[in-house]
């Protein structure tokens, strides 16, 4: 079997494999192609599918998931690459640097926001399970603001995971840290937040929980707000049980499959 195949993968869920990283730095960072590897088969995704241009296969079980990332010229932060890490971010198993592209490899995956919004309204989070998320999410902004001095720009709700561990990943950290310091792209992130608030907690009938006034509050940050203020909303102080997101994965695929048949 070659070590690359394309194919074309219909839309559905990426199963999560928790993995630990137990890979040094310095030994995290190649220099290559990963489908040049001829001991490792990656099955690509044509085209490619929530950021995931390839999936790594072990005898038949998937044990990781490449992305693809041109830095177009710009000076590859290997150092960087090797040390940034926070509970909110998706961390990378191995990183491959070749001529024209740098590939990202993850040891596990999840369900996306989007995916979840895809089944609207028959399935939908709940506004305690959004303060959750957008908790985690900020507690990660805060993280690349002040200690990295850079911002993720663009955030989307493809951009997070919920795992089956019921953990919120943001994914894409390979390509926030080639992001240059701008207060501009930080502000934009903390409005992206209170969008995807917004984006998961539409009803299409109008209905709404007991959160719904401090939530409309939160999503109505002025533009000015930065990620750490907005962490003590009210709204984010909801009391919730540890394994509330834990359900969310299985839910999810029961509601697809309930759309699907």
């Amino acid at each position: 079997m070659a070590p690359n195949r394309r194919t074309t993968i219909f839309e559905m869920p990426l199963p999560s494999i928790p993995v630990e990283n137990t890979i040094a730095p310095r030994e995290m960072v190649k220099y290559g192609c990963p489908y040049n590897q001829l001991d490792r088969v990656f099955i690509g995704l044509h085209p490619s599918w929530n950021g995931i241009d390839a999936i790594e296969f072990r005898n038949g079980t998937p044990v990781g998931y490449l992305s693809h990332y041109n830095p177009e010229g710009k000076d590859i932060p290997l150092q960087r690459l090797t040390q940034v890490s926070h509970p909110s971010f998706l961390a990378f198993k191995e990183v491959f640097v070749s001529r024209e592209n740098v590939y990202f490899l993850y040891g596990q995956w999840g369900v996306t926001l989007h995916q979840i919004r895809s089944l609207s309204p028959l399935f939908q989070l709940g506004e305690a399970e959004v303060a959750i998320i957008c908790k985690k999410i900020l507690e990660g902004l805060v993280y690349i603001h002040k200690d990295l001095n850079i911002f993720y720009g663009n955030l989307k709700c493809s951009d997070i995971i919920i795992t089956d561990e019921g953990h919120v990943k943001i994914v894409g950290l390979g390509r926030t840290v080639f992001q240059k310091p701008g207060l501009l792209g930080k502000n934009r992130d903390v409005q992206d937040v209170c969008e995807i608030a917004r984006l998961l907690l539409e009803r299409e009938d109008g209905s709404c929980g007991p959160l719904r006034l401090l939530a409309q509050d939160f999503m109505g940050a002025p533009p000015t707000a930065t990620a750490e203020t907005l962490l003590k909303h009210p709204y984010l102080q909801v009391n919730a049980p540890s394994w509330c997101l834990r359900t969310v994965p299985i839910l999810y695929s029961i509601a697809q499959q309930k759309k699907a048949s």
